[in-house]
């Protein structure tokens, strides 16, 4: 085998480095690569950070890694976002009602959530339907406890007031049969 085929005795050239010979020996004025880069005088630390000049930094920063420095992302979260939001068209008491009525089985237990219900919110003032006068009584007792939950988890002065209303009482004197009794009923007896 020949030194020319085996490439033991000879230095291999890089393709690229082929081409730009190549290109420069064929070209009418070829750049001077010879010429040595000018560089920029730097000042010492102390002297460039009191004169506000930190230098020309060459190429894309990295860290100690060696590694391409991630691209801070200065984009708010979404959540902020809607905050920031809320704040600024007045919509706070509006969605702490909504989680007053949403969470209500959180705020008194399941116990009495299951026997009660908030109908509405209006001007601060929870409104609460009970099945019987039994479980109205029993929210009555628990009422402050309740409004100090809910300040607790919504800030104060939201809800201030719960209004507590027993079953609607039923007439008695209902359907086609009745007939209005006449007279006194007086037995005087």
């Amino acid at each position: 085998m020949s030194e020319d085929q085996g490439g033991v005795g000879k230095q291999r050239i890089d393709p690229v480095t082929q081409y730009f010979k190549l290109v420069r020996s064929t070209s009418k004025n070829p750049p001077k690569l010879t010429r040595p880069v000018p560089k920029m005088p730097v000042p010492s630390l102390e002297k460039a950070q009191k004169q506000g000049y930190m230098g020309y930094q060459r190429g894309i920063p990295t860290g100690p890694d060696g590694r391409k420095k991630r691209r801070t992302l200065t984009v708010p979260s979404l959540g902020s976002q809607i905050n920031r939001e809320v704040v600024n068209r007045g919509w706070e008491h509006d969605l702490a009602n909504g989680w007053v009525m949403g969470n209500w089985e959180h705020l008194v237990g399941e116990r009495i959530a299951a026997h009660t219900q908030p109908q509405r919110i209006k001007d601060k003032i929870v409104y609460v339907s009970c099945d019987n006068s039994t479980w109205a009584t029993e929210l009555r007792y628990l009422q402050r406890q309740i409004l100090r939950k809910i300040s607790d988890r919504l800030g104060p002065d939201v809800i201030v007031e719960l209004r507590i209303h027993g079953p609607k009482q039923r007439r008695n004197y209902e359907g086609r049969q009745w007939v209005k009794p006449q007279g006194s009923q007086d037995t005087y007896g």
